[in-house]
C-alpha cells in the first residue's frame, strides 16, 4: 500500500478522488470505515500457507469440523504420528493417488494423498465419501500468514 503525502483521499470505492478541501467530515470518515472493515475481513481470513514455500493453500475461513471437531492426532501403520486440521476448500494443492479405504482414519472415507501445488511437499490427505469431502492437512507443515494481500 501506498501512501500519499499530499492532502488528497483516495477512495478507491466511490470511483474518484476526493480531496481533504473538498470532502466533508461525513465522507472522510466513511472512506477510513470502510477501509478499516475490509481490512479486518481480510484478516479474519487469514492465509493458511505452506511452510515449505508458503504458497498459499486455504484461508481459516475453511476450518472446518468433522465428526464433532477440526484438529486430530492419529498415528499411522508405520507408526508416524500426525497432528491434522480440517479443511472444507483448499486450492493451493494437488491431489494424488488412487482414492483408498485401507487404513483410513474417517470410517467410509477414502483418501488421497494431497501435495502443495508449488513446491510437493506432502500437506496431508484428501477424504471423500459420496457427495461429502474434506482435506485433512498435517498441521505442522502449514503456517498461518496474516499479512493483507
Amino acid at each position: 500500500m501506498t501512501f500519499r503525502t499530499s492532502n488528497e483521499i483516495y477512495p478507491y470505492h466511490i470511483g474518484h478522488p476526493l480531496t481533504l478541501k473538498e470532502s466533508s467530515d461525513e465522507q472522510i470518515e466513511a472512506v477510513c470505515s470502510n477501509i478499516l472493515q475490509e481490512t479486518e475481513a481480510e484478516k479474519k481470513k487469514g492465509s493458511i500457507i505452506c511452510k515449505n514455500c508458503r504458497n498459499e493453500i486455504t484461508t481459516v475461513e475453511y476450518s472446518i469440523a468433522v465428526s464433532g471437531q477440526h484438529a486430530y492426532i492419529f498415528t499411522n501403520p508405520l507408526g508416524i504420528t500426525f497432528h491434522i486440521g480440517c479443511f472444507s476448500r483448499a486450492w493451493g494443492c494437488f491431489i494424488h493417488g488412487i482414492p483408498t479405504y485401507e487404513a483410513t482414519w474417517f470410517a467410509g472415507f477414502t483418501w488421497c494423498i494431497a501435495v502443495c501445488a508449488n513446491c510437493f511437499t506432502h500437506l496431508g490427505w484428501y477424504y471423500q465419501s459420496g457427495r461429502e469431502s474434506f482435506y485433512g492437512f498435517i498441521m505442522a507443515n502449514l503456517a498461518k500468514d496474516n499479512k493483507i494481500h
